[in-house]
């Protein structure tokens, strides 16, 4: 699939490693391996099937959804709906803050 970062901050987190103090370990891990999932999939359909990603639309959002990072972070993204789907990264969210 395709997919575009909201932020540049994000998007040098993912390209040049920018920022990634600001995270634990375990989460920067699996944020890349995240992307990875999300970057070989051909559909949305290829990242719900992965029970482990624990793909959830988000309450109160109508495109907006996450994946599980761990028990407490979450990544959060929307789904664009042109000729082509595209996903677009838009935050690392601590879901218990």
């Amino acid at each position: 699939m395709n997919f575009r970062f909201q932020s540049s901050e994000l998007e040098g987190l993912y390209y040049e490693g920018k920022g990634i103090s600001k995270y634990p370990d375990f989460v920067a891990r699996a944020f890349f391996k995240k992307i990875q999932i999300i970057k070989n999939a051909k559909h949305e359909g290829d990242i719900r099937e992965i029970k482990g990603n624990h793909f959830e639309k988000l309450k109160g959002h109508e495109n907006k959804f996450s994946l599980r990072l761990n028990k407490q972070y979450r990544l959060i993204f929307s789904i664009e709906e042109l000729s082509k789907r595209t996903i677009v990264i838009e935050e690392i969210s601590n879901h218990y803050e």
